[in-house]
């Protein structure tokens, strides 16, 4: 029967986990705007809204205006997982063993051909509230395909029972969130502005309470869910300061902010009311998701005549990255990644831009139990801006074309000469069926335990790939 109570206590678990969003941050992997997404570096250069996620300080030389946009992306990624050497799945010897045969599983091991597309609308302004050393401004980016997504897999081989495949760790989901920023900005002198700032990022309490009726029909219970989200925020801070002439220096700090389920699930069964050890059962947990990480950038731009050249340095804490499951031990890496770009002002009312970027992974070589996919990246882009004089104003019309290469990357487990049996801290590939193991009936070891036996969807190795493709436009007024 306590088998029967886990079932309950799991069921509840998973239609509570199924009734929540998720959010990430394409800003992140794409840029934001036309003019920021074709150069890459705009720590020292942001001229408009976006400056509330590029630097809050550029904010206060900004124009008033506002502008929108949209963006798409489309992929083709891939990770594809070695075949399986014969002799390593699950034996199946009855209900009774201590681990489940690996025939049993609901879905086979396969590779994985697709992540998340982003299509989506940007919108923003500036706004001076009649003092012409403060500016504040608001920036947004709403997907229009949906809502969000929410994808909590396992890292190592827990995840054989769900979806039995690898998933990538950071640029998957972050293609499908939310983003709100708000900002204010302060001229303080004519070569230094300052700016704060914040950006929400959602959080969920969910709770359901589940009565089962008749344990003996595991499939119809009584079910009430309470989902209760309200803001998780990071701050954001800049400087903007301008050294000499044709020169802009920036710094900007990102805080670190992820997606939290909160779970609390309160299971009653019919006929253990009086069992007040275990009635009611109650199971608690947190799930998180797209985390995003301390970000420090600092920049450098200089402009003279037609020409404007950028460069940007951005240090990321990963080593602070919580899996899905809130652990901290994924042994990730801080890194530093580097952004150049620039623009040439062919007419007065004509601009092109393109911009390269280098993004390292975090993610360690997984030749482990765990299997977090991330590639290094390579990022390159370009586009331009048409100026347009429409109802007494200035307009700017902006587009451009992005490419992601995911540089390719092979993974094969460390061979070794025994394997540790699975358990909390242990890194190693392990064996999920022990050689250890002893048969209660003869109190021999089991033959069929002896060696590795292991379902992690990840062994004996894998590798990751492909190319990520995006192009947006947007309009930009000056008022």
């Amino acid at each position: 029967m306590k088998s029967r109570l886990k079932s309950f206590a799991l069921l509840a678990l998973a239609l509570t986990l199924g009734s929540a969003p998720a959010y990430a941050n394409p800003l992140d992997l794409f840029g934001f705007g036309a003019r920021g997404s074709a150069m890459g570096a705009m720590t020292a250069a942001a001229d408009d809204y976006t400056a509330v996620y590029y630097n809050p300080g550029a904010l206060a030389l900004a124009p008033s205006g506002m502008g929108a946009g949209l963006a798409v992306s489309y992929d083709d990624v891939a990770i594809r997982l070695k075949p399986r050497p014969s002799g390593y799945d699950l034996p199946d010897l009855g209900p009774g063993a201590s681990v489940v045969g690996s025939r049993y599983r609901l879905r086979t091991r396969s590779d994985t051909t697709d992540i998340p597309n982003t299509y989506g609308l940007h919108i923003g302004g500036v706004g001076s509230l009649g003092t012409e050393r403060l500016r504040i401004g608001f920036a947004a980016f709403l997907p229009l395909n949906r809502l969000g997504q929410q994808v909590s897999p396992y890292p190592d081989e827990r995840e054989q029972y769900f979806s039995n495949s690898l998933q990538f760790e950071i640029i998957g989901q972050p293609a499908s969130q939310q983003v709100l920023m708000l900002a204010a900005a302060y001229r303080l002198t004519s070569w230094l502005s300052m700016g704060l700032g914040m950006s929400m990022m959602p959080q969920s309490t969910t709770s359901s309470q589940v009565y089962v009726p008749d344990p003996g029909h595991q499939d119809k219970v009584n079910m009430t869910v309470t989902n209760d989200q309200v803001g998780r925020f990071a701050q954001l801070a800049g400087v903007l300061l301008t050294p000499a002439e044709h020169w802009q220096i920036g710094a900007t700090w990102r805080g670190e902010n992820y997606f939290a389920i909160n779970l609390d699930t309160e299971l009653q069964i019919k006929g253990f009311q009086t069992d007040t050890g275990s009635y009611p059962i109650h199971q608690r947990s947190q799930v998180i998701s797209n985390f995003q990480p301390h970000e420090f950038v600092i920049g450098a731009s200089y402009a003279e005549d037609n020409v404007q050249l950028v460069a940007d340095a951005t240090y990321s804490l990963w080593s602070r990255y919580l899996n899905h499951q809130g652990e901290q031990n994924s042994g990730f890496s801080d890194t530093w990644s580097a952004r150049v770009g620039g623009s040439w002002q062919v007419t007065p009312d004509r601009v092109l831009r393109a911009g390269l970027r280098w993004e390292p992974t975090p993610v360690p070589a997984q030749t482990g139990r765990t299997n977090y996919v991330d590639n290094d990246r390579i990022v390159a882009s370009v586009g331009a801006g048409h100026r347009v004089h429409m109802f007494g104003r200035d307009l700017e019309l902006g587009w451009y074309i992005q490419a992601t290469h995911l540089m390719p990357r092979d993974t094969n487990k460390a061979v070794r000469s025994s394997y540790p049996a699975c358990g909390p801290g242990v890194t190693t590939l392990c064996d999920e069926a022990p050689d250890s193991a002893v048969d209660p009936a003869t109190g021999k070891q089991i033959g069929a335990y002896q060696g590795l036996q292991t379902g992690n969807p990840g062994f004996p190795g894998f590798a990751s790939y492909g190319d990520i493709f995006a192009f947006g436009l947007d309009g930009r007024w000056a008022f």
